[in-house]
């Protein structure tokens, strides 16, 4: 089920394929689409089975079908699903079919879906998508994943034979299936943090942009919202994202090509500098305060941005530097130090925004939150929260470039850097660190940012997870307004 915006139009053409339009002004938070997910499934590699009515792990079946796994909480699920398995054509298949091919899952629900009458008409737009297959038959694995743990067992089950369409449910079939699956498909959450895939049939086909102009959100039930991030007017094409905002150029363009089989060719991929954001940009070797930049449109070396300078690095040198400098993040093994050590030595080749040094900031910073999580019931060290707070402060303005208008990857960043500073100085404050008017000039940023993390995360769905960071800003709120009470001026 879906509602779509009155103030939105379908449009075609041969670039974008089907899309959305906006047919006049739109303001920033309004709700654009809703829509349920056609079906929730686990990822095609998961081997733990989940509960098929609330995706939760489980280790019994379905008393009445004995196919699908049900958890002790749950009693029934999909009464199609259970009736197939359980009477007709269906029980006479290997009860354990799911129990041997999990994998098959995600695929499984879609085919029953197509044999009820009344649910073939929303499965329509999924499989009426075409897939150019010949571009999947050597993607990086991805055919022989599919091939081996969903179309294989499938067909090797004897199911597709019991099928009204038995006869188009081919192998090419099935694998072009699997592939629409994953075109629609957002990583959601169950419950217990596990992650699934959820497909969307309108909400996850839209035109991908690195700068999106529409926020994507989804409840504990898994149904989607997606809201304006910043005014739109009349014409404007609908825009989400589909890759790691925080990744450079080169490594979206990667993802994307696997996820998606696209090229991205948005103002961000099409800019040297990313928006002036600078993140994959390498320090010139030539002059003191130059920054290269790939030559996108020519020989895909590196120039200057120096007008002064516009000295080459060859591009076979940067890609040797990237390589070098990936192999020591995966031989840093999650330890302290070594990352540390890793961004001392490169921030002096890449430019402060580069996507490598952010990401071992962030390593950086997770590893010392775990640390004040796991020792909670001693005070951490001034000097430890001090470093969070300092990576915190780097990473927010990247954060806030690289997405902008409402953007809950800034928000998120907001929060951390708040949590971390607001220890820090109430840490301060009771070592005689900082007086009661430098505590409360404190306690007033750090309302500031708790005010401006709750005013980016206001259109977020209450039963969401940023519904509930919401609630936990707002207490870290409560808490600072009862102290500036107390020692400073409201």
């Amino acid at each position: 089920m879906q509602d779509l915006s009155e103030k939105l139009h379908d449009a075609h053409n041969e670039q974008l394929g089907r899309h959305l339009v906006a047919n006049m002004s739109i303001d920033t938070g309004e709700t654009l689409l809703e829509e349920q997910p056609l079906l929730v499934a686990p990822q095609w590699e998961c081997s733990q089975l989940k509960c098929a009515q609330c995706m939760q792990e489980s280790y019994v079946m379905c008393r009445k079908c004995q196919v699908f796994p049900l958890c002790m909480d749950c009693s029934e699920h999909d009464d199609y699903e259970c009736e197939f398995f359980a009477s007709g054509a269906g029980k006479q298949l290997s009860k354990d079919l799911l129990i041997k091919h999990y994998g098959i899952c995600a695929l499984l629900k879609l085919l029953l879906l197509l044999e009820q009458p009344s649910k073939r008409a929303l499965c329509l737009a999924l499989i009426e998508q075409p897939v150019q297959l010949q571009q999947y038959r050597n993607a990086e694995g991805m055919w022989q994943e599919h091939e081996e743990q969903v179309v294989r067992p499938l067909l090797a089950s004897g199911l597709t034979q019991l099928l009204s369409n038995a006869e188009q449910l081919t192998a090419d079939e099935l694998h072009a299936h699997c592939i629409r699956l994953d075109s629609h498909a957002y990583e959601v959450t169950a419950r217990d943090g596990d992650t699934l895939k959820g497909i969307y049939v309108y909400g996850a086909s839209l035109p991908h942009n690195c700068v999106p102009n529409t926020v994507i959100a989804l409840d504990e039930q898994f149904n989607l919202k997606l809201y304006a991030a910043v005014p739109l007017q009349s014409g404007d094409i609908i825009y989400t994202s589909y890759a790691n905002p925080l990744m450079g150029t080169s490594q979206r363009q990667h993802q994307l090509r696997l996820s998606r089989h696209m090229e991205c060719a948005c103002a961000r991929c099409l800019d040297p500098t990313e928006l002036q954001t600078h993140m994959s940009s390498i320090k010139c070797k030539q002059c003191a305060d130059g920054y290269a930049c790939c030559d996108l449109a020519g020989s895909g070396d590196w120039r200057c941005c120096n007008d002064n300078c516009a000295a080459l690095m060859p591009a076979a040198m940067v890609n040797e530097l990237l390589v070098e400098v990936g192999s020591a993040l995966v031989d840093a093994k999650g330890d302290l130090g070594n990352y540390e050590a890793l961004l001392e030595q490169h921030k002096q080749l890449l430019h402060p925004n580069h996507f490598i040094l952010v990401d071992i900031k962030q390593n950086i910073a997770s590893i010392l939150r775990a640390a004040a999580l796991l020792n909670a019931m001693n005070a951490p060290s001034k000097k430890l929260l001090a470093r969070r707070v300092e990576l915190c402060e780097q990473l927010l303005p990247i954060c806030r470039a690289v997405v902008p208008g409402i953007s809950k990857l800034y928000a998120i960043a907001l929060f951390e850097y708040l949590l971390a500073f607001v220890e820090l100085i109430e840490l301060q404050f009771a070592d005689g660190d900082v007086d009661k008017k430098q505590y409360a000039s404190q306690l007033a940023r750090a309302r500031l940012a708790a005010k401006e993390a709750l005013e980016l995360l206001q259109y977020e769905p209450e039963n969401s997870a940023e519904g509930f960071l919401i609630e936990r800003i707002s207490m870290e709120l409560e808490r600072i307004e009862s102290d500036l009470m107390k020692y400073g001026k409201l």
